[in-house]
């Protein structure tokens, strides 16, 4: 999609006419339909105005999009193939069905909520569910140690996470090298108010290829009650086939 026809389904999604977003995000709305229709480019400026009067991201505007696969091994069964593909359908679904709602949330926003609440978890209704929770990485620990799965987040969503103990047994699967990375990461946040990085992962799940790319966001936070976590916000960045 064109970021013009964006422009229109975000209207949409939000119930509002494209004359009635330009008027409470201040644009002119002759200018704008004109820039659609003729399929000019539109400045930064107007979708930044717009992203703030429909309370959508910037990343739901983009052109682009990411192409999310899971694939089947070479060696896996009909069955796991069939049940891969199966997966990588409804995970295409379900990622177009939040976007055309209006319910992607970006790195930005949660740096958003990080830096209004002070790293303190609370306030998060719209958010808590798209996040993972650990406990501060220990000496000795050979993974790591979830607090909280969030039901809508990454890692939930794509590798079927229903609670702690399956994100043991998943992940807990996942390379050494991999899961040492993650150890690595989690432990050097600890002393930073926050970090992003692109992750590579290319993994092979009960017959299933996951390969591709994610951003993820890593942040202390505390909780009221005074306990200190790691909090995880992951995006799909770019996923490919082979």
């Amino acid at each position: 999609m064109s970021v013009g026809d964006n422009i229109l389904k975000a209207c949409k999604a939000r119930g509002v006419s494209l004359a009635r977003a330009c008027t409470l995000a201040d644009l002119r709305y002759s200018t704008l339909h004109s820039q659609i229709a003729n399929e000019r480019e539109i400045p930064f400026s107007t979708i930044d105005k717009l992203s703030a009067a429909l309370n959508l991201p910037l990343g739901y505007f983009s052109s682009h999009e990411p192409a999310v696969r899971i694939e089947p091994d070479e060696e896996a069964t009909l069955l796991q193939a069939r049940a891969a593909r199966a997966l990588s359908n409804l995970l295409e679904r379900q990622v177009a069905a939040l976007a055309d709602w209006g319910y992607q949330i970006g790195v930005e926003d949660v740096l958003d909520w990080l830096i209004a609440h002070d790293s303190m978890l609370i306030k998060h209704d719209w958010l808590i569910e798209r996040v993972d929770l650990f406990y501060p990485v220990k000496k000795g620990d050979t993974m790591l140690r979830p607090y909280r799965i969030g039901s809508q987040s990454l890692a939930a969503r794509y590798f079927r996470l229903l609670d702690t103990d399956d994100y043991n047994e998943v992940v807990g699967r996942f390379n050494r090298d991999f899961l040492n990375r993650l150890l690595v990461a989690h432990r050097d946040v600890a002393n930073k108010r926050y970090s992003v990085a692109d992750v590579m992962i290319d993994e092979v799940i009960d017959g299933a290829r996951i390969k591709g790319t994610y951003r993820r966001l890593l942040a202390p936070v505390t909780t009221p009650d005074g306990q200190k976590l790691t909090l995880l916000f992951s995006k799909l960045a770019q996923f490919s086939t082979r």
